[in-house]
């Protein structure tokens, strides 16, 4: 079994900034820690694609998916890289009719990406099983869609208190990954989250090529001081080791779930929160998906 890691692990936010570490290096990494395949941010893709196919060949990696609203353009430059599914990693719903909606616009993409050989995929956080009439709004997202996939992302959904070997089990042959993110306790799914059609926060990334460094690396301290303060650490607390005692993901009966699909999922580790020096705890990661499942 192939195991991938998204590039957002390796400084996600900086990336998106125009900072840290260049592609070519954080594939040379993602290779030495074990990992097989990765999945992209939508700024991997501003590189020339000869130069990432390139760089593919020489770590031995490939491409599954990116993590990017599906447009045209996306999904031309994944599939010129062997890509397999652009995934949208999140979007505003809070209802069962917003959902009706959103499954919509996702099938509308997957006719869109199709003849790319692309599929289109959505990724959950927890907010997506907050209960709207009676179900998770991510019960009706799915069922209200015929044509576009699913990301679990596993550490999400249990931290919202779905378990995800039932989930896939419900929805057979709709999952085209996991992500894999280790949790221990249950915090549920939170208040109603934002509608899809109330005023949209700007995004802070919009104009980061007019910016200056010194603008662009406050705008990174400021977004590590929110994720470091007791209510944004408290969003990742619920991560632990993969494996450990405190675990309560079944990781080997999501693989036998997957399993029962027509088609084999992709894996993807990702870590927001590093319960140890970031390279060891993601080759740990690594590692024991490798030696425990089989």
């Amino acid at each position: 079994m192939n195991i991938g890691i998204g590039t957002y692990s390796f400084g996600g936010i900086e990336s998106y900034l125009g900072l840290g570490a260049p592609l070519r290096e954080k594939f040379a990494r993602i290779r030495s820690l074990g990992f097989d395949t990765v999945e992209l941010l939508p700024v991997d893709l501003d590189n020339d694609p000869e130069d990432v196919r390139r760089w593919l060949s020489e770590t031995g990696l490939t491409v599954t998916s990116v993590h990017a609203e599906p447009t045209e353009a996306v999904v031309r430059k994944l599939a010129a890289l062997g890509g397999k599914a652009v995934i949208w990693a999140s979007s505003p719903f809070n209802s069962t009719e917003e959902a009706r909606e959103l499954a919509k616009q996702l099938d509308d993409m997957a006719d869109m990406a199709a003849p790319y050989g692309v599929k289109v995929g959505y990724h959950n956080h927890s907010q997506e099983f907050f209960v709207d009439q009676g179900r998770p709004i991510m019960e009706t997202l799915i069922e209200s869609s015929s044509k576009c996939f699913f990301q679990l992302d596993c550490g999400w959904a249990m931290n919202a208190g779905t378990y995800p070997p039932s989930f896939i089990r419900r929805y057979p042959n709709r999952f085209i990954s996991i992500h894999v993110k280790e949790n221990s306790r249950v915090q549920g799914p939170g208040p109603r989250p934002a509608s899809r059609h109330g005023e949209q926060p700007k995004s802070p990334f919009a104009n980061v090529k007019a910016m200056s460094i010194e603008e662009r690396q406050k705008l990174l301290d400021a977004f590590n001081a929110r994720n470091n303060s007791p209510e944004g650490r408290k969003r990742f607390e619920v991560q632990c080791r993969l494996g450990a005692p405190e675990s309560n993901i079944d990781w080997q009966e999501i693989k036998n779930a997957l399993d029962e699909q027509d088609f084999e999922a992709f894996w993807v580790v990702e870590r927001e929160g590093f319960y140890d020096e970031h390279d060891k705890c993601l080759a740990d990661d690594c590692a024991w998906l490798k030696a425990h499942i089989r």
